[in-house]
């Protein structure tokens, strides 16, 4: 068995996105003129938008469409009314959300846009799709997302379903499926 020290997991947690990004470009060098949509969901959405966000500044295409479902865009959770939703919230809760901010961060600030994508710039993104429920803790921060993506010249969609929770798109419910359906022909 190998230890790795806790310095190298750190390393490693701030590599994510650059990594991610770099799979991402092969894919769309790879793909050449077809359409690509990237679609992510909670963390892993934040980690698409992040991986976009690097592929803009190291002059790499966009995909066509990123396709956000739940984002987690703030590690910091830090939005008075999102204690109110937390007490809503079936799924999620601040500490729960700081801590896994905190381990994903690593040896960067939770602050930084690689670990909270709502505080990097928007311009020049691929137009999004953002799907999220009024009874997700992480939902005010999918409003802001659209509204800054939106002041920066990006196309968004923005669906926002009342008293739905965290990734109900993912679930096996009448609104996950209609919002799948809505995710698929948006791919297709």
């Amino acid at each position: 068995m190998r230890v790795v020290s806790s310095t190298r997991v750190l390393t490693i947690l701030s590599g994510s996105v650059p990594a991610t990004a770099e799979l991402l470009r092969m894919l769309l060098e790879d793909a050449g003129q077809a359409k690509v949509t990237v679609v992510g969901n909670s963390a892993g959405a934040g980690l698409a938008l992040a991986a976009c966000r690097w592929l803009r500044d190291h002059g790499h295409r966009q995909p066509s469409r990123l396709v956000l479902i739940s984002p987690a865009a703030d590690a910091s959770v830090s939005r008075p009314e999102q204690v109110e939703i937390a007490s809503r919230d079936p799924m999620q809760d601040i500490p729960g959300i700081l801590e896994a901010g905190r381990l994903y961060a690593g040896d960067l600030d939770v602050g930084h846009p690689f670990v909270s994508p709502l505080n990097g710039a928007f311009r020049s993104l691929a137009p999004m799709t953002i799907f999220s429920g009024t009874r997700d803790l992480l939902y005010p921060d999918s409003v802001d997302l659209a509204a800054r993506a939106r002041g920066a010249g990006v196309p968004v969609e923005l669906h926002l379903w009342r008293e739905q929770p965290h990734d109900y798109a993912l679930m096996p419910t009448p609104e996950g499926r209609r919002v799948r359906a809505l995710i698929f022909g948006t791919v297709a």
